[in-house]
């Protein structure tokens, strides 16, 4: 059995590669490892990978319909939740709407959107051992408020 040993990267569909390439180097603080704007492709990463991204100004029309196959988000991790509030308080500041804050039980998220409509997750590990906390306690969907880390309002079981 083939045995990946993890996500290597992502290649997104855009239509304007500039454009992502200034919301995704301000919103989550990636580099530019090479572009070429004249073919619409940019190469993003972290500054230890060649990339962790790619951009391909490729996309046209609307975003698809919310039920069709594709891209449901992007996630990203961030080191504690510390740095989560960080990051949402970063986001407000440029002018990023965030979606949503959510408590899933082993992590907790930050959701908002890219220029083309992609959902882009940013989160933090809330547990030592995700694996097994996901098989015993499953994942939620809880509203929360990202000042505090209270839980607002409970959600229901994990369904998307």
């Amino acid at each position: 059995m083939i045995q990946a040993r993890k996500l290597g990267h992502l290649v997104l569909k855009v239509r304007d590669a500039r454009t992502s390439r200034d919301f995704y180097t301000r919103a989550l603080g990636l580099k530019v490892a090479h572009e070429d704007l004249g073919r619409g492709a940019v190469f993003l990463s972290f500054g230890t990978q060649h990339h962790d991204l790619a951009l391909f100004q490729l996309a046209t029309g609307e975003p698809p319909e919310p039920a069709q196959p594709g891209l449901h988000h992007t996630a990203w991790q961030l080191g504690s939740f510390a740095e989560l509030q960080a990051a949402y308080r970063e986001l407000r500041e440029l002018g990023i709407e965030v979606e949503s804050t959510i408590e899933h039980n082993v992590t907790r998220s930050v959701y908002f959107h890219d220029p083309d409509g992609n959902r882009v997750e940013l989160y933090c590990d809330m547990v030592e051992d995700g694996f097994d906390a996901m098989r015993t306690m499953g994942p939620r969907r809880d509203e929360l408020d990202i000042e505090t880390g209270a839980i607002v309002g409970r959600g229901k079981e994990y369904v998307r």
